[in-house]
């Protein structure tokens, strides 16, 4: 089924972007690896990424400035004349706090209320940059909504 849905031109676009109150981002963002697959009926996703604050966003970080930090999801369908068109997104929202007092890094998945101590900000940013087995969305229901987007594209 993987091939069949390269062949329609299915695209994943995996951003990262650290935005706060303030709009300090990251003073680089790459991409190492992303992939998709299927495990009974459910695409899930691996990436793995790499962000380096700037000194000033460093600063204000230890500072006591939390940082929330967006990885977006989105699963196109590529079309040639047009926008490409989106039918899936998913974001990952992570808070990032220094605790002075400590001097660990606090890390809030905001998706699931989960919260990581970690001793340095190295070990806090590679948490972050890490997807593993991230659940998409279920293939029969891709099936069922791309099936609904090529019918209402063919009637134009």
């Amino acid at each position: 089924m993987l091939i069949r849905i390269k062949k329609v031109g299915l695209i994943c676009i995996i951003i990262l972007i650290i935005f706060t109150n303030r709009l300090i981002h990251a003073e680089s963002v790459n991409i190492n690896s992303a992939s998709t697959y299927i495990d009974n009926d459910i695409f899930y996703l691996d990436s793995s990424s790499e962000f380096y604050l700037s000194k000033e966003a460093y600063k204000a970080l230890r500072q006591g400035i939390s940082f929330e930090i967006h990885t977006d999801f989105q699963l196109l369908i590529k079309q040639k004349w047009f926008w490409n068109k989106i039918i899936f997104e998913k974001k990952i929202i992570h808070k990032l706090e220094h605790k002075p007092l400590t001097e660990n890094f606090l890390i809030t998945n905001m998706n699931t209320g989960i919260v990581n101590y970690y001793k340095n900000l190295d070990a806090a940013i590679n948490a972050i940059s890490k997807i593993s087995k991230m659940k998409l969305f279920k293939q029969s229901k891709l099936q069922k909504k791309y099936k609904l987007l090529s019918e209402n594209s063919s009637v134009s």
